[in-house]
C-alpha cells in the first residue's frame, strides 16, 4: 500500500479518533465513563474524508447536519435546555447517530465501487446492526460492535477508493 492512500488515511483517523477517546475515559469518573461507551468523531471524519474522495463532501456534510437535528439529545436540548441527560437518551442518541452514519456509508459505497461494494458494506453493517432499544442490558456492548462496524466499512470503502 503506498503512502498517503484513502485507506491509510482513513485508518490514521479512527485510530486518533481512539486514541482521544481513551484518553478522555481515562480523565472522567466511572459514572460519565458509562454514558460514553463510543465516539463518533473518528467515523464522522473517516466519512468526510470519503465524502471529499468521492466529490460528496458538501452534499454529504448537509446530510448528516440535517439528519442530526432530529437526535435525542439534540431534542432533549431543545425541550429542556441544559438539563442533565439520561444514561438512556445518551445511548438513545449514539444509536441514531450510527443509523445516520450507515445510511451515509451506505451511499458513499456504492458511490466508490456500485452495487457490489454497497453490498458488501451492507453485509458488514446489518452483522452488527445499533440496539432497538438503548435502555436494555447489552445495548452498550451491542453499540460498540456497530460503531466498530462502521468503521470496517469506512476502511472497506476507502480501500476501493484506493483501487479505483
Amino acid at each position: 500500500m503506498a503512502a498517503g492512500t484513502h485507506q491509510e488515511a482513513v485508518e490514521a483517523i479512527l485510530a486518533a479518533a481512539r486514541a482521544q477517546h481513551a484518553l478522555l475515559l481515562g480523565q472522567v469518573s466511572p459514572g460519565l465513563q458509562a454514558s460514553l461507551p463510543v465516539d463518533a468523531t473518528g467515523i464522522t471524519h473517516a466519512i468526510a474524508r470519503i465524502a471529499e474522495a468521492t466529490g460528496r463532501g458538501d452534499e454529504v456534510a448537509a446530510e448528516l447536519a440535517a439528519r442530526h437535528r432530529a437526535n435525542p439529545a439534540v431534542l432533549h436540548g431543545r425541550v429542556f435546555g441544559r438539563a442533565p441527560l439520561s444514561t438512556g437518551t445518551v445511548l438513545a442518541a449514539f444509536v441514531e447517530g450510527a443509523r445516520v452514519r450507515a445510511d451515509v456509508l451506505l451511499e458513499l459505497a456504492e458511490a466508490a465501487g456500485g452495487t457490489e461494494l454497497g453490498e458488501e458494506v451492507r453485509a458488514l453493517l446489518v452483522a452488527a446492526p445499533p440496539p432497538v432499544d438503548a435502555g436494555v442490558p447489552g445495548a452498550a456492548d451491542a453499540l460498540r460492535a456497530t460503531y466498530a462496524a462502521q468503521e470496517r466499512a469506512a476502511v472497506r470503502i476507502a480501500a476501493a477508493l484506493d483501487a479505483r
